[in-house]
């Protein structure tokens, strides 16, 4: 069931923080009381213990000892359900802090900052702030699972849709649209996703062991013979059933001691087949059985939405739930770890053949559903991720989910940056007409050039993934995203700034290549490039004819975007290319030695520069 719609999502969370900090007073109060009357059952045993012995008190008494150990044992038990109550709630605490603390714009400071997944050749994330310290990354991740940090990478980089044609594109986009609306009004479901997902572990355990344990073949060569069940069957009868019969003297009393050490050696011949086995399984189910929380929520919620109700499909693959071949499985292993016992594992253990019975039956459930397992794994981490998206979708009432259409068009009203707070952020409209189209954006230094191409590009790769955009409305295509803005030498690779600017553009070009040989293809997208100070690093003449070339390549390939320059006549392609090329430019504003900015887009060239004025502010005087 879906929450309250929300008037004000601080509200939502504040008076849920609140709630839960009030819950964990309690429970701290209660565990206080608890731990109390733990000592002095404690010691109240203790007591009647001593005067049993040494005052002679009557039998009787022992009744009330038994008592008195009877009830320590059960506030254990309780005082350890209180605690487990209280760290719930504490992570529930935890998931509120953060949601305000994102809206406060104080999410800077989480810890996880997706740097590993940066990648100095991607095609936009490194220029977009999109994995890094103060990165889209950074403000949207709310997962629990190495698996759905993953997924939610996967899409923030635009692996995930690079196989898919234009018309599916455009579909998972929609229907990962409604999935993310669906689990935004679920506060509550994404709260206990955080709370269950908080129990698995601190940084984010990779489950992939199990999963590839779990997901090994079994076929019939591989799997254990069914004559090692039928031994299973017979030792146990025959070496339970001489030592009963010993003991009432029907056959000599040590006779069960030859079918134990049969049982030994046979336990012995069979080691290399059944340890690997057992060790695997007790070693890994506990990645699994940590997680049993997280996809019972998954699988007992009623969702609304297509993709959500086919994750809960997934579950089911293997013919019954997740949560219940997990309880199994638990089941299984928690036979196992009897073995832990050195009386167990000596003496019983091998009289019931209690390893040859555990290898059986986890070689069952693996053959069962081991295959399925790692359907479980990515249906989780597919909701984390949608999840993560939903949390910003609700913490961004402001925001809006953009209209996909069939052209490939980029128009947007109020378009700012999501990664700048609500209070410093300005907004312009923007509007790229199509392949072949370019805007040219000029201005003086800090005007905000950089920062709205940043702010094109980062919308459109979260309306890419299904996430709502910082813009009043949205209307794009099928989009490609792919920049040259911040580059940087390198010093072990030998390479020169406008070396690695080369390399960046080389790759912009490339791109516009790849997609324009697939002509009307059924996988064709249409690239937006952003490029900023195009070729910085060299000479005035040789920087515009390079600029021109470079600008008129991509609008022939079909490609489509925004370039940033201070270089003027790169402007002439509005003249030269009617239709095509629209300028568009920030300009300071200058009271006395005091110089500011509005950040607002204008059309046509700027007419002013201000390198100068902004020396002489610094103390470099210019004759």
């Amino acid at each position: 069931m879906k929450d309250a719609s929300p008037s004000d999502p601080r509200d939502i969370h504040a008076k849920a923080l609140n709630e839960r900090k009030q819950s964990v007073a309690e429970l701290d109060q209660r565990a206080n009381a608890i731990a109390n009357l733990r000592l002095l059952a404690l010691f109240g045993a203790l007591a009647l213990l001593g005067a049993i012995v040494f005052a002679r008190l009557p039998s009787i008494a022992w009744l009330g000892e038994l008592a008195l150990v009877v009830a320590f044992g059960a506030l254990v038990v309780i005082h350890a359900r209180v605690h487990q109550q209280r760290d719930r709630m504490n992570a529930a605490v935890q998931f509120h802090e953060r949601a305000l603390a994102r809206m406060a714009g104080k999410w800077r400071t989480f810890p996880q900052t997706g740097e590993r997944w940066a990648d100095a050749m991607h095609p936009y994330a490194g220029d977009l702030d999109v994995f890094g310290r103060a990165s889209l990354f950074q403000l949207i991740d709310a997962t629990s699972t190495r698996f759905g940090e993953e997924v939610l990478a996967k899409w923030l980089s635009g692996d995930e849709a690079r196989s898919k044609d234009a018309a599916e594109a455009k579909n998972a986009i929609i229907v990962r649209q409604a999935a993310v609306r669906d689990l935004a009004a679920r506060v509550r479901v994404r709260e206990e996703l955080c709370v269950a997902g908080s129990l698995v572990d601190e940084g984010k355990p990779d489950p992939r062991p199990f999963v590839m344990w779990a997901g090994q073949a079994t076929s019939a060569e591989t799997r254990l013979p069914g004559w090692m069940r039928v031994v299973a069957i017979l030792m146990p009868i025959v070496t339970i059933g001489t030592a009963v019969a010993g003991s009432f003297g029907l056959v000599p009393r040590l006779t069960f001691v030859a079918s134990f050490i049969v049982s030994l050696l046979f336990l012995g011949s069979q080691r290399k087949r059944l340890q690997p086995i057992l060790e695997a399984a007790s070693s890994k189910e506990g990645a699994l059985s940590r997680y049993a929380g997280m996809l019972a929520i998954l699988e007992n919620e009623t969702f609304e939405a297509e993709a959500l109700i086919a994750l809960q499909k997934r579950l089911k693959e293997s013919g019954a739930s997740a949560t219940r071949e997990m309880a199994s499985l638990s089941r299984i292993v928690g036979f196992l770890d009897a073995r832990e016992n050195e009386i167990f594992k000596i003496f019983i253990g091998p009289a019931l053949m209690w390893d040859v019975w555990c290898a059986l039956a986890l070689d069952a459930w693996r053959a069962r559903a081991g295959r399925v397992a790692f359907g479980w794994f990515r249906a989780l981490a597919e909701l984390e991720a949608l999840a993560s998206l939903a949390g910003f979708a609700f913490e961004k009432p402001d925001f809006t989910f953009p209209e996909f259409v069939d052209e490939p068009i980029l128009q947007a009203e109020s378009l700012g940056h999501p990664l700048i707070e609500s209070g410093k952020r300005v907004s312009n409209d923007v509007g790229i007409e199509g392949p072949g189209h370019a805007m040219v954006v000029t201005g003086s230094n800090m005007s905000g050039k950089s920062t709205l191409l940043r702010a094109i590009g980062i919308n459109a790769v979260l309306a890419n993934v299904g996430a709502p955009v910082c813009a009043k409305s949205m209307r794009l295509g099928r989009l490609r995203v792919a920049t040259s803005m911040r580059v940087s030498d390198s010093l072990e690779e030998g390479t020169s700034r406008f070396y690695a600017e080369l390399k960046k553009l080389k790759l912009v070009l490339d791109l516009s290549r790849t997609e324009k040989a697939g002509g009307e293809g059924a996988k064709s997208a249409t690239v937006l490039f952003l490029l900023d100070e195009i070729l910085h690093g060299t000479n005035t003449r040789e920087r515009l004819i390079g600029a021109r070339a470079i600008l008129r390549e991509l609008l022939s390939l079909g490609a489509m975007g925004a370039v940033s320059t201070h270089d003027l006549a790169l402007g002439d392609l509005e003249t030269e290319m009617p239709g095509f090329v629209k300028n568009v430019h920030f300009e300071e504003q200058v009271e006395g030695e005091v110089m500011t900015f509005d950040y607002r887009l204008r059309q046509g060239v700027v007419q002013s520069s201000n390198a100068l004025r902004l020396m002489k502010i610094v103390g470099l005087e210019v004759t």
